[in-house]
């Protein structure tokens, strides 16, 4: 029956107070908020459920997952890591190949998007090929040997209004149906509000279908900036090109071949530069055969086209291997840390999400309301772009922000309160805190969330927000100045905690938040995913 006759047959209309009573059956709110705080702290090091992993015998007959477009990586063996189920590739390992011969007898991860990707769930081994065409393959997965720790349920921590609880490792009872959507609860925030994320249009759905904007754009559309790590930003930049140190930049792939040029054109209105003299074009490999840096061509926008404009532009001091060199690059880059926040400039995750909400929730109707009057206008979200190390603005330093160093660097633990009011999102005409500067109060998950559920930077699925696919979080993770990078944090596939280049990896999945009224009612449901809650306004 659960708390959908459990709380009716209490009196507990209120739907937070529900969810906290709901939790181990408790008399009274402040009873479960005792029994909640006497569970403890949960162990952030660890996955919530703690999951091990065994390797699985080889099998014939694998039916290998193909692509045109996408390049292999290879080696000649596997090594299995039984702490996160995943095979890495061994021995002689090829990156951004084309299928060839070469790959018979080799081990590959297949063809799952990222050229460079050296270690995965599922491992291939190609056992004879057809030309550049697999003929017979065998493979090896993981398989889950055991669920340790009972991690789940309710935890209670702080936000940046007080006490909030939120949902832990393999929960079952914490779905939604609102608006005509699907969504999971994460917590109750410290306002009283209930905070949601999408997760589709049917109960059960999974992978891309928990998300929107499928085949739409990366969250930002450049990223060779500290500041495009913002979910808004500000965009006051140099009026003349800055150059970077000495970077080994490893961004190349050994088959693609590149445009270069003898020099380079800036353009400061778009803030952009174009090559000149760029009649060679080549792999690296074949550029440094021909000697052509000693000819002058040390220019490249790392571009197949020779009339583009790039937004950063390297010039080549050698080649290092097939895959790096050495060099500078140039880009009207920010000005100082404090211009970066001047938020004036949307991402185009914000653009994204707004422009959702404006189109689903004043149309869609709940219990005879439009569904935009559920919605608690002062929820805030964070983008927090507090840094541990670097300035948070140059391209000659690497910038580590607050989240990369609480989650991925474990130096502190997961944190729900913003440390900056200008990285604290909300609403316009909102009266709580924050920055006022969402034109619709809804926005993403943050890393620290991801971490308060059950993720760590290796593979979960079994907590709930696995989907098998990436989603986006809104948390800045770190400045790569040797790849002229912006990373923010995500959720992968396999459910880990990770921080990629927003513009360069090939993601546009993002799954909005939003935060109900704490004053909502629960209208029916227990919370699973056959009979999931439904919500009712306040009289």
């Amino acid at each position: 029956k659960g708390a959908k006759d459990y709380c009716k047959n209490n009196g507990f209309s209120n739907f937070a107070e529900c969810l906290l009573v709901s939790e181990q059956l408790s008399n009274t709110v402040e009873e479960a908020k005792e029994e909640i705080t006497k569970k403890g702290k949960p162990d952030l090091t660890k996955t919530a459920p703690e999951i091990t992993y065994v390797a699985s015998e080889e099998i014939p007959g694998a039916t290998v997952p193909y692509s045109d477009y996408v390049l292999w990586a290879y080696g000649d063996s596997v090594v299995f890591n039984a702490e996160n189920g995943t095979y890495n590739l061994v021995g002689n390992v090829k990156e951004n190949q084309s299928l060839s011969s070469a790959m018979q007898g080799k081990w590959t991860c297949g063809t799952d998007g990222h050229a460079s990707f050296t270690a995965c769930g599922t491992v291939y081994h190609i056992t004879s090929m057809e030309g550049n065409t697999i003929k017979t393959a065998s493979s090896r997965t993981y398989q889950i040997a055991n669920t340790i720790g009972s991690e789940v349920g309710l935890y209670k921590t702080t936000d940046n209004d007080g006490e909030t609880y939120y949902y832990r490792g393999d929960v079952y009872n914490n779905n939604v149906k609102f608006a005509g959507f699907y969504w999971k609860i994460i917590r109750i925030n410290g306002d009283g509000s209930i905070r949601l994320i999408y997760n589709g249009t049917k109960s059960n759905a999974t992978g891309y279908e928990t998300s929107i904007n499928n085949k739409g754009e990366a969250y930002t559309k450049i990223n060779y900036d500290p500041t495009y790590v913002g979910y808004m930003y500000g965009d006051s930049f140099s009026k003349e090109p800055t150059k970077s140190g000495e970077v080994s930049f490893t961004d190349v792939i050994s088959e693609a071949k590149y445009y270069f040029g003898t020099g380079y054109t800036p353009d400061a209105s778009t803030k952009t530069f174009k090559l000149t003299g760029a009649d060679y074009q080549g792999t690296f490999t074949e550029w440094n055969n021909a000697k052509k840096l000693n000819e002058g061509y040390k220019y490249t926008c790392l571009s197949n086209t020779s009339n583009g404009n790039c937004y950063f532009l390297i010039e080549i001091i050698k080649l290092n291997t097939s895959t790096s060199i050495q060099a500078y690059y140039y880009a009207y880059s920010s000005t100082s840390y404090l211009e970066t926040l001047k938020d004036v400039s949307s991402s185009n995750a914000k653009t994204v999400i707004e422009n959702w909400y404006s189109t689903k929730f004043t149309t869609a109707t709940e219990a005879g309301q439009t569904a935009d009057k559920y919605i608690n206008i002062g929820g805030t979200f964070c983008n927090d772009r507090s840094f541990s190390s670097g300035d948070g603005y140059s391209l000659s330093l690497t910038t580590y922000y607050g989240a990369y160093d609480r989650i991925l660097n474990k130096s502190a633990g997961a944190s729900l309160i913003c440390p900056n009011t200008a990285d604290l999102f909300s609403a316009k005409g909102s009266a709580g805190k924050g920055n006022k500067k969402l034109e619709n109060p809804i926005g993403l998950l943050t890393i620290d969330e991801g971490a308060f559920a059950g993720g760590l930077f290796k593979k979960n699925e079994r907590y709930y927000l696995y989907t098998g696919q990436y989603f986006w979080t809104m948390s800045p993770g770190r400045y790569d100045s040797q790849n002229a990078s912006a990373d923010l944090c995500a959720i992968s596939s396999d459910g880990g905690l990770v921080c990629i280049s927003a513009a360069n990896w090939n993601i546009p999945y993002m799954r909005p938040v939003i935060n109900l009224k704490s004053d909502v009612l629960l209208a029916g449901g227990n919370g699973t995913m056959d009979d999931p809650y439904t919500v009712k306004l306040a009289n």
